[in-house]
């Protein structure tokens, strides 16, 4: 595949990757068709329990719920501060369309700390944070130069050594760590439940969590009934 320094590679016949973007397209279509309503671009600042209904207070308007569920992952620290998450930057590249790129797939490198892969004929690289470890444990969407730079060498050096590129976008994300792997599905209080820290697995975990979740709400909603 055109790497340079590498010696070994190890095949994960399971591994797969999708275009996230059409991921969240198919799964809003969805939704939508089946009446839920979606509402972005507002910030949720907390909420409220008032007897046996739930207040959101949210930069729009007050919202009132008989069930709340978080699924704000890193985010959630700020509604919940004692919950056990720690916030993790992931920073992003991708570059322009390459003739006849040979990496084809999705490829880990480093345990972990590097994620590349071809989209299209487009190489997209995330990762490097465990150069900055205590840097990265933030909320902030933003993008330093220090860890851009290390992308951008690590391309160099052993993706495509020999072959002229340049970089067309750069963005970063946010994902929530803990002490353990596994997400948290539960109860916080009565009626009030949390689907949160996909570890930097989300796309993965998700399904399996959004089911549980979804399991433990309709278990509470006999008992309101």
């Amino acid at each position: 595949m055109g790497f340079n320094g590498v010696d070994h590679l190890i095949e994960n016949k399971l591994e797969g990757g999708l275009h996230s973007g059409k991921l969240i397209q198919a799964l809003l279509k969805k939704v939508q068709g089946l009446g839920v309503q979606v509402l972005t671009g507002i910030s949720v600042n907390g909420y409220t329990k008032i007897k046996n209904k739930i207040l959101v207070d949210t930069s729009y308007a007050p919202i009132q719920t008989r069930q709340l569920l978080l699924c704000t992952n890193a985010f959630t620290k700020e509604l919940i501060p004692g919950i056990d998450i720690v916030t993790n930057r992931g920073q992003v590249l991708i570059t322009n369309p390459i003739k006849n790129l040979k990496i084809k797939g999705t490829f880990h490198f480093d345990k972990g700390y590097y994620y590349f892969r071809n989209l299209g004929s487009r190489l997209l690289l995330g990762g490097a944070r465990n150069s900055a470890f205590e840097q990265e444990n933030t909320l902030e969407m933003d993008i330093t130069a220090g860890i851009q730079e290390k992308l951008e060498k690590f391309i160099h050096e052993y993706l495509l050594p020999d072959i002229s590129f340049y970089i067309t976008d750069r963005w970063s994300g946010i994902m929530a760590m803990g002490t353990e792997k596994l997400p948290i599905v539960q109860e916080l209080d009565d009626n009030i439940f949390c689907c949160v820290r996909m570890s930097g697995m989300g796309v993965a975990l998700a399904p399996v969590a959004a089911q549980e979740a979804a399991q433990l709400i309709r278990s509470a909603l006999k008992k309101i009934r």
